[in-house]
């Protein structure tokens, strides 16, 4: 049966590959930074042939190519060929700007076993980690029946994803099963997962990879970013904003009487949207430029519009407001990235894809239960210097004691003596 579903499943993806191909094309055309993950996705483009021994990590986007860092620099050190892969722009450029030419970098293509036993041939992994929840029908398959050890790391099953696992549970079951080990974030997680059919004697907790977060920035580049803020304000970094959300923090801000103390840096999830939050921001009275490292003092505030500067940003503010939290249909975003830079924190009502994190930090953080709420939360932090540094520091401090899940991940992986 397995076999009958994985042929419909193989036979759909290439009766549809047409109208992938079409609209992949449009979206090149119009968007160059998509163009060369379109055409390595579509099968046109793979990575360079491995003449050594190989470790291939998956990491789907910026969030888990982060995740993953500590893993690949132990993996690098030593001695493996690192061939990692990723299916966003935005994924591809953070790592590329972290690991540079350390690793040979991808975007994965699509799930077809043309595509898919290429890749293989040319990598020859020894084994290959897939962070989070990635759950490629015909990878995880080929892999498998090559004796190729697959190992899901940092596992999570979000609130989104476990009825859709559940309905099509009699499809993936299977896939679970080929799995060497699952290694879960949480005891929620490991729940989740045994709920969707995940056997439970392949599945252990090692905690969060994101916990083990160690940035190094460029100091004279932050001191760059400094000049670009008027003496005496006080910075907002609303980070990775979703729609309706850059709207909801600027009248609130104009609410409270505090916009001319107010520095306001937005960094937009989607950076396609810096004209639009500009046009709104202009309606509700603010001087906002769109900033793409020109060196230019801004009025009011920024918008930015280039990928991977939100660690620096965070690292400069006094108080950061985490988007994807006031909108109910994306659960939040990492918390733990500012918090790495002891910074106070509020969160909206949403953050059910971070539950293990916010269950966590929710007494060290300021938390808005509703839109309504966010204009007393923002007063109380704006207005508290030592309520925000106490909490900042007392957030911070439960990131540093949970530090370990590489180590343990890895740890594991060499129990099974696939690292030498």
């Amino acid at each position: 049966m397995q076999y009958l579903f994985r042929q419909v499943y193989t036979l759909l993806g290439y009766v549809f590959y047409p109208f992938i191909f079409l609209s992949f094309f449009i979206i090149m055309l119009f968007n160059k930074p998509i163009r060369k993950g379109a055409l390595s996705r579509l099968g046109f483009i793979y990575p360079k042939e491995s003449n050594k021994n190989t470790v291939w990590i998956h990491a789907v986007s910026v969030g888990e190519i982060v995740a993953v860092r500590e893993i690949v620099f132990y993996l690098l050190d030593k001695g493996y060929n690192v061939y990692l892969s990723t299916t966003t722009v935005g994924g591809y450029e953070i790592a590329n700007k972290n690991y540079k030419d350390s690793v040979e970098l991808f975007y994965l293509p699509l799930d077809y076993p043309n595509m898919i036993n290429k890749l293989i041939n040319l990598i020859s992994p020894e084994y290959v980690l897939i962070a989070e929840i990635e759950i490629w029908p015909n990878l995880i398959y080929m892999l498998h029946k090559r004796l190729i050890p697959v190992y899901l790391i940092n596992g999570r099953i979000g609130k989104k994803e476990i009825n859709g696992y559940k309905n099509l549970q009699f499809f993936f079951k299977p896939y679970f099963n080929m799995y060497t080990k699952i290694l879960a974030q949480s005891d929620i997680d490991k729940s989740n997962m045994i709920s969707i059919g995940m056997p439970e004697k392949l599945i252990t907790v090692t905690g969060n990879l994101k916990y083990d977060i160690n940035y190094s920035l460029d100091d004279e580049y932050i001191k760059e970013l400094r000049t670009l803020i008027p003496e005496n304000k006080f910075i907002i970094v609303a980070g990775s904003t979703h729609p309706t959300e850059e709207e909801l923090i600027l009248k609130t801000i104009n609410s409270l009487n505090i916009k001319d103390d107010i520095y306001i840096v937005i960094v937009p999830r989607d950076i396609s949207r810096g004209e639009e939050i500009k046009t709104i921001s202009s309606k509700l009275g603010y001087n906002l430029s769109l900033y793409d490292g020109e060196d230019e003092v801004y009025e009011d505030g920024i918008i930015i519009n280039t990928i991977g500067e939100l660690l620096n940003w965070y690292s400069i503010s006094d108080l950061v407001i985490m988007g994807g939290t006031f909108v109910s249909n994306v659960g939040g975003h990492n918390i733990l990235e500012a918090i790495y830079f002891e910074k106070p924190v509020i969160v909206g009502y949403s953050m059910y894809n971070f539950i293990e994190i916010y269950s966590y930090m929710k007494d060290s953080i300021f938390k808005a239960d509703s839109v309504d709420k966010l204009s007393e939360v923002l007063d109380i932090a704006y207005r508290n210097e030592n309520l925000r540094n106490e909490m900042a520091q007392k957030a911070h401090n439960l990131l540093i004691s949970n530090n370990g899940a590489s180590m343990r991940t890895i740890d594991i992986i060499n129990s099974h003596q696939y690292i030498s």
